[in-house]
């Protein structure tokens, strides 16, 4: 009897100790779903290629994360003077200079890696004359002379954008960007050669798509500094001529340029929070 009761129990105990095992086994070998971890800045983004045929085998690296707020502000100035150019061979005697500055403050939401949308407001003045010039086309017959001729542009612009990163290396401290811009401008031209066109203008209102890539460079862990250079778009504009306070025409024409523009290049200076 005492031998079939020990046999029980041991046979009870070699059952146990084997199933305990093979549900540890089945529980080591069953699939189960990773949590979605975060990525450090520098470190390659995955790609979904699920139903794709190509891939260009691009390497996107993380350098603005998901949930970043960014504000700064962009500057440029370009000033030109006639006694440093060398293309006037034509003008004899020209004494002109021109000068035009930007300043547009912005900030952006990042709401997703390397994707992020803002808000950017701009301030251009520009200004340029002709104190005296001669132009001489080559012969005595094709000559004239001008001054005080005086040009000055005043604009006001909001424009909301969305820029893409691609980051470049691994430590997230160097990347390119593309931002599409959509926006409204408020430009005022004076354009005087005489006293009766002094108080006289046209008032411009634009409604501009534009794209304008960058370099973006992380000197500081929480600041970055850019550069930009528009390359065009297509615009919607209407402009009123202005004289003595009445309205004297009206124009409304749009138009779609696409090109380097060397006058729209601005450098920027971002906190990055």
């Amino acid at each position: 009897m005492k031998n079939l009761l020990r046999t029980i129990i041991l046979g009870i105990a070699v059952f146990a100790t084997t199933t305990i095992a093979a549900q540890e086994v089945s529980t080591s070998v069953k699939p189960s779903k990773k949590a979605r971890q975060t990525i450090s800045l520098g470190e390659e983004i995955p790609r979904d290629t699920v139903g794709k045929k190509h891939n260009r085998g691009l390497k996107q690296h993380l350098i603005i994360p998901k949930g970043e707020w960014q504000i700064g502000a962009q500057i440029s100035h370009v000033s030109l003077s006639s006694s440093n150019s060398e293309f006037m061979l034509l003008i004899n005697g020209l004494d002109a200079n021109a000068s035009m500055t930007k300043i547009a403050p912005f900030f952006a939401y990042s709401y997703h890696n390397n994707r992020s949308i803002g808000l950017r407001f701009q301030y251009t003045t520009a200004s340029g004359g002709v104190s005296k010039g001669e132009l001489d086309l080559l012969s005595d017959d094709l000559n004239f002379e001008v001054e005080n001729l005086r040009a000055d542009l005043t604009s006001f612009q909001a424009s909301i954008y969305h820029r893409s990163y691609l980051g470049l290396d691994n430590k997230g401290r160097i990347g390119v960007f593309a931002d599409i811009a959509l926006s409204y401008a408020n430009n005022k031209n004076v354009f005087s050669y005489s006293e009766d066109t002094r108080h006289s203008f046209a008032r411009t209102h634009q409604l501009k798509l534009g794209l304008f890539p960058g370099v973006v460079i992380f000197p500081m862990n929480n600041i970055s500094t850019h550069v930009s250079m528009g390359i065009g778009g297509v615009s919607y504009n209407h402009t009123d001529y202005v004289k003595d306070g009445q309205v004297i025409g009206s124009r409304d024409f749009s138009k779609a340029n696409f090109k380097l523009d060397v006058l729209d290049i601005s450098i920027g200076l971002t906190i990055h929070l």
